[in-house]
């Protein structure tokens, strides 16, 4: 069954430009530099303090002074059961009063580790996360590598498609922040070889936090096109991978996602062949309608098996089947024309379930 991907378009709309990369390498450079500059300490909570540096908020162990970024700072205050958000409001040193005494309360906690940054100009450090002790870390730069090996692997042939930024068409679909990881690939050119109109391309997500925002992610699908806001249309055999950041987490990161994603390049798609195939050679009705309105009987009467249509649906899939296709005789040609009428809904809910419904006259060549 077909489904449309919003993943990348959230991104897309909610990133500001200072965590969009053009290039791969230019995120890659980002994230690893990042690495390089960066140590973790594991420290009892009771020898955590915070300190002014001027107007600057700092906090302090035995061997590091850092600022905190607003990810961080909203973890530590949230270990110490103080609000974050009011925190924020206060001046710095009732900011400091207030957490300190917290930190106070939390004698005897377990203790936690701490990830700092150094700065590249020799300034104070910056603060990247407060976790748990027990927290397997995997790196931003590991998930940005495995990207790169599949991109080397393919010869290329994987890349970050464009999108509309600002008006203008540019290269997006990588995306970092202090705190996260998002990578959107597509191979660009055909793996389903089943006709011209029946052309699907790889495509994948990959995401990450090393400060323990979210769980490494991968998902893997074929799909039909990208649009300009990076919403995938007419996604197929999805598959997705999560991998929290307990103590096993790297290993799996090593042993189960970085090989997926190495040998997703090469995965075979002839089942999916097959079936789009069965779906082109099978015809709705073996009698050719002699008028439109005998065509619109036979297409009503071979989609009601599978789901409930209005009449004004089955008129425009026709209609869009045969402006696209050329004709409406066939299952894969009335599944496209569903498919493209979908497309132009403006409420999403609408348009997934018009999709959703089409997708089942999928279903007898999918075994």
């Amino acid at each position: 069954m077909k489904d449309n991907l919003y993943e990348a378009h959230s991104q897309w709309r909610s990133r500001p430009q200072d965590q969009r990369y053009e290039s791969l390498q230019e995120l890659i450079d980002a994230v690893k530099g990042r690495r390089m500059r960066s140590r973790s300490i594991d420290v009892e909570v009771e020898k955590l303090s915070a300190q002014t540096d001027g107007e600057a908020l700092v906090f302090s162990s035995p061997t590091v002074v850092a600022e905190p970024t607003h990810y961080s700072f909203g973890q530590l205050s949230g270990l110490i059961k103080a609000p974050p958000g009011y925190l924020r409001t206060l001046p710095t040193d009732l900011a400091v009063l207030n957490l300190n005494h917290g930190i106070k309360e939390a004698r005897g906690g377990k203790p936690v580790k701490l990830m700092s940054i150094s700065s590249e100009e020799g300034g104070l450090s910056t603060l990247q996360a407060v976790t748990s002790s027990t927290y397997g870390r995997i790196w931003d730069a590991d998930v940005a590598d495995g990207v790169q090996r599949v991109v080397e692997k393919s010869g290329g042939r994987f890349y970050n498609p464009k999108a509309m930024v600002g008006g203008q068409a540019r290269p997006s679909g990588l995306y970092a922040s202090d705190h996260d990881i998002f990578v959107f690939m597509i191979d660009g050119g055909s793996v389903l070889d089943a006709g011209p109109r029946a052309q699907l391309n790889r495509g994948f997500f990959a995401w990450n936090s090393e400060t323990g925002a979210k769980s490494f992610g991968l998902m893997t699908f074929l799909f039909n096109m990208v649009c300009g806001n990076h919403i995938v249309w007419g996604a197929e055999d999805v598959n997705k991978i999560v991998i929290r950041h307990t103590a096993g987490g790297p290993t799996r990161f090593d042993v189960e996602a970085v090989p997926l994603l190495l040998s997703y390049a090469d995965a075979p798609s002839k089942p999916l062949e097959d079936a789009v195939k069965r779906a082109q050679g099978a015809l709705l009705d073996e009698k050719v309608p002699e008028s439109e309105a005998e065509l619109t009987k036979q297409v009503n009467r071979y989609a009601q098996r599978f789901a409930k249509f209005t009449n004004g649906e089955i008129t425009s899939a026709i209609a869009f089947a045969k402006a696209e296709e050329g004709e409406c005789r066939t299952v894969w040609q009335l599944i496209q024309g569903f498919t493209s009428y979908a497309r132009g809904f403006d409420f999403v809910d609408a348009r997934v379930d018009l999709e959703t419904r089409a997708g089942k006259l999928m279903d007898p060549f999918n075994n």
